[in-house]
């Protein structure tokens, strides 16, 4: 069967296709469009681990109008950084995404006022403790602008659970880690420790308490939005790819 690539080009493209349809083939689920299986820019076989998922694309590309804006399909874009990047190039995916245990958001407090740290005693370091306690990977905070070097070892377990992430996975963690600044809470989010709107709470601390007391512009607002859709969208991924199908006998 034909196959086509056609997410490799940043210029926009036409629509050139009637319709996208999900199926499942001997290596794996497809896309296909009018009948030709889709591949990654990269020109990988784009097989999907679930039909979910694979019919969450094919809804992706039938839901696109006269040109193809690849900013509306984040399934598939996360599918083929999964692809691509991350199956390409896994052990500095790897490396990428385990350094911000270096210097993770939830270890720079803010001492300057009681409120705000009575706030960060109870939503990062119940985090925080549970880092330490699932990875065996204390980390140590500071306040104010100082830096602060986390030990070999807690670096080495935290690098070593990223690296026990599958590619799929792997590629909604970074999503969420690096719009989030925090591995700590990319793991927690990651091992169903907590949900998408406590996730946001914790990324969004230090910002959420002071526009709580001087206002938000419009620019901070849209940030904080942003965020959430991230979130959110990385964990329709996950969902989407750990769909368990249960026989009936």
């Amino acid at each position: 069967m034909d196959s086509l690539n056609v997410m490799s080009s940043s210029l926009a493209l036409k629509r050139f296709y009637k319709e996208a349809t999900a199926e499942a083939q001997e290596e794996g689920f497809v896309v296909l469009l009018d009948g030709r299986i889709v591949k990654t820019p990269e020109q990988l076989p784009l097989l999907f681990p679930t039909m979910e998922l694979a019919q969450a694309v094919a809804d992706e590309w039938n839901a696109q109008g006269k040109e193809i804006d690849s900013t509306k399909m984040p399934m598939m874009t996360f599918t083929c950084t999964a692809i691509d990047w991350i199956g390409g190039e896994r052990d500095e995916a790897v490396e990428g995404i385990s350094a911000y245990g270096g210097h993770d958001l939830l270890c720079y407090w803010d001492d300057s006022m009681q409120d705000l740290q009575d706030l960060q005693k109870e939503i990062w370091q119940p985090l925080l403790d549970w880092t330490a306690l699932t990875f065996d990977a204390p980390l140590a905070i500071t306040s104010g602008l100082l830096s602060v070097d986390q030990t070999e070892s807690t670096l080495k377990a935290l690098h070593n659970a990223v690296c026990t992430i599958p590619n799929m996975e792997l590629a909604a963690l970074s999503s969420i880690v690096r719009i989030g600044g925090s591995l700590v809470v990319g793991l927690a989010l990651l091992k169903g420790h907590i949900d998408v709107e406590k996730a946001h709470e914790a990324v969004l601390l230090h910002e959420i308490f002071q526009h709580e007391r001087w206002g938000a512009d419009d620019e901070a607002e849209e940030r904080h939005v942003n965020i959430l859709t991230e979130f959110r969208t990385a964990m329709k991924f996950l969902s989407l790819i750990r769909v368990e199908h249960v026989t009936e006998h």
